[in-house]
């Protein structure tokens, strides 16, 4: 079974990266590297969330017209 792969040029970020990680000298350097990339998209992804999340006010309240 063949996988077939694109051949898209990379993007600026992931030439950026190619070019960090081909200066990395030890295993210690390149864990601290990807430590500091896992510690960024973390804080990436809760910025994310943070926009979603419903204030607990907004929950608690009905929106709809109370019955009489």
């Amino acid at each position: 079974m063949e996988t077939t792969v694109s051949h898209q040029p990379f993007n600026a970020t992931q030439l950026h990266l190619l070019k960090m990680f081909s200066f990395t000298q030890t295993e210690q350097t390149l864990l601290d590297l990807k430590e500091h990339l896992r510690e960024f998209y973390i804080k990436q992804v809760e910025k994310e969330i943070d926009k979603y999340q419903i204030d607990d006010q907004v929950l608690n309240e009905h929106l709809r017209t109370p019955y009489r």
